[in-house]
């Protein structure tokens, strides 16, 4: 089994990482090739709404999102990790997603239908109803893309930027890592 990881968030060592590791952690010990995508660090632009790329699955944008690309398509497991900056998901992470309409061909059959998909999302608020533009967008694309939503954590009370995450969500993050093999 494969896992990627698309890392949203522009912190290394931030909130949205200790759920990452703990999550990576776990299957790593379950012998799971896990790949990290720091989306920060990558050169990924924005799309520009073509549709080129329906008929072959090929974008005429060439940066790393072909890799990136490359890597959901070799892989199980789609991890889509960010924090939740003004009641939705980071633009890192945002725009790899659109960037994703390659997988879709002209009449929006998906290209990687069945594979599983994971969200790991942080925010600083205690109120979790925060989350709830991103699971619904979450929802909709993978039941487009034909992904199966297999588990997601949300944090909350984030606040200080690398302090220590509540135990109760990393442990759920262990449980959900723990469920999926």
């Amino acid at each position: 089994m494969k896992a990627v990881v698309l890392f949203g968030s522009p912190r290394k060592e931030g909130n949205t990482i200790q759920l990452t590791s703990a999550f990576s952690d776990v299957l790593k010990k379950k012998h799971i090739n896990v790949r990290m995508l720091y989306l920060n660090d990558m050169n990924i632009r924005p799309c520009q709404g073509c549709h080129i790329c329906l008929p072959a699955g090929v974008c005429k944008i060439n940066d790393d999102m072909k890799d990136i690309r490359k890597y959901m398509v070799e892989s199980d497991l789609i991890v889509y990790a960010s924090p939740i900056y003004w009641f939705g998901i980071s633009a890192q992470l945002k725009t790899a997603i659109d960037r994703t309409v390659a997988f879709m061909d002209e009449k929006f059959n998906s290209r990687i239908a069945g594979k599983k998909a994971v969200t790991l999302m942080t925010c600083g608020s205690e109120d979790a109803g925060v989350f709830e533009p991103s699971l619904s967008m979450f929802r909709m694309i993978f039941d487009l893309q034909g992904l199966v939503y297999v588990g997601r954590v949300e944090a909350t009370a984030c606040v200080s930027e690398g302090a220590p995450i509540k135990k109760e969500f990393i442990e759920k993050t262990r449980e959900l890592a723990e469920s999926l093999t």
